[in-house]
């Protein structure tokens, strides 16, 4: 862990916030975004006029775990002012924070039996605001998600409510809301902030890395339901301890039933923070991307396996453990090309290569085809580029007269001078 202060630390006073704004606090993992929508935010205003959305259901349970926050379950049977229930007074609703997700936050927008008292909210925060839109390319709750944004932009066009957006990757937040994104500025110089020591990508099949890391503790993520159970299932087979959740919506649980150990696991990783003894890996999807914590102090992860290629995705996974992590695969075919080109063994460097040596190189680099990753290996003329592109001088073919007219040629090490070897 780098860094010693944390949001609350460095915004300090609600004048930090602009009315009719989405004031976007980007910042990385561990930096105390959520401590602070929790814990500062009510000292600004009363809890009840706070409202807390967030993308998942996973991440709302979890939440719910915090005394200050109320379901919308419970939100909706009583009225914030008259704190009236079927002519009774809701105490459980007195200084506590509604929390919904964004698609329950648009079914209500969209529930006509009951109006929805939005500008008496100070200030809206918006965990993962990313997500809003991300979700909205999925079918499902589609409608209810447009409804929320189309709500929050009538919110900010009244210019009362501060709405806060919350996010370590909120770039499409600033593109869908353009003018209307206001980037709240403090200083990030000493920003508390994990470290990962060793980041590698990988092209191959995410089996291997789990037979490689056999014995360790570890967090796998994919993107559908589909995958992570071949995933566990295969982890299992190899004496790997290994199970996983995924969304609890109706639709998903139609399709994959979850079991009754995995309802377990997601209560004791929702509630606990933490992995069980009796797990080795833990499987995770986007139903959990951006709202789990698997807390460093309670057990330690070994490595991360995040299986795809895009950074904002890899970022929001990283996050996912909050402690210093010693290794982090990511999948991306290109870039695990390079990354074997960068070093390669001394033994192929500054001598004259034929075939057999050339074969041999291709072989043991296993550059893969992107298009093609799990059975397409490159050959020694692609090989070549991207040792050239990586910093290696590569001789043309010569001929060599003494063995029969073969075709050599000769890689430089990145300080010697290829022609002096030729």
């Amino acid at each position: 862990m780098k860094g010693t202060k944390r949001i609350s630390d460095l915004i300090t006073n609600p004048n930090f916030l602009l009315p009719g704004r989405v004031n976007i606090i980007e910042a990385n993992v561990s930096a105390g975004k959520t401590w602070f929508a929790l814990n500062t935010l009510p000292e600004w205003a009363n809890p009840e006029r706070i409202l807390y959305l967030i993308d998942t259901n996973n991440g709302e349970y979890r939440l719910l775990e915090n005394i200050l926050t109320i379901s919308r379950q419970t939100y909706s049977f009583c009225e914030y002012g008259s704190k009236r229930t079927w002519g009774e007074i809701l105490y459980v609703a007195d200084g506590r924070m509604p929390l919904m997700t964004y698609a329950g936050f648009g079914s209500e927008v969209r529930n006509g039996g009951r109006e929805f008292k939005w500008h008496d909210y100070e200030y809206i925060v918006c965990d993962e605001m990313q997500n809003l839109i991300n979700y909205q390319r999925y079918e499902g709750n589609k409608i209810n998600l447009e409804a929320a944004e189309d709500a929050l932009r009538t919110i900010l066009g009244e210019g009362r409510t501060k709405v806060i957006a919350l996010s370590a990757t909120p770039s499409k937040v600033r593109e869908r809301f353009g003018e209307l994104c206001y980037d709240v500025s403090f200083d990030r110089s000493d920003l508390c902030r994990l470290e990962t020591f060793a980041e590698v990508p990988y092209g191959e099949k995410a089996e291997f890395l789990i037979l490689e890391n056999k014995g360790r503790t570890g967090i796998l993520f994919t993107e559908n339901v589909a995958d992570m159970k071949k995933y566990i299932s295969y982890a299992n087979g190899i004496g790997v301890r290994a199970d996983g959740f995924w969304s609890i919506r109706d639709d998903t649980q139609i399709k994959h039933p979850m079991t009754k150990e995995q309802f377990s696991l997601r209560d004791t990783i929702l509630r606990e923070e933490t992995i069980p003894a009796n797990l080795d890996l833990l499987v995770i999807n986007r139903a959990s991307e951006t709202c789990i914590k698997i807390d460093g102090t309670k057990r330690k992860v070994d490595y991360m396996i995040v299986h795809n290629k895009d950074k904002e995705t890899q970022i929001q996974v990283r996050g996912r453990y909050h402690g210093d992590l010693p290794l982090f695969l990511y999948h991306d075919v290109e870039a695990a090309n390079n990354y074997a080109c960068r070093h390669i063994p001394e033994k192929y460097l500054d001598v004259r290569l034929y075939r057999d040596e050339r074969d041999e190189l291709c072989e043991l680099l296993h550059l893969r085809k992107e298009k093609d990753p799990n059975n397409g290996y490159y050959k020694w003329p692609t090989v070549r580029e991207y040792l050239q592109k990586n910093g290696y001088s590569v001789s043309n073919g010569i001929k060599d007269s003494k063995r029969n007219g073969q075709y050599y040629y000769v890689i430089s090490s990145k300080d010697t001078n290829l022609g002096e070897l030729l």
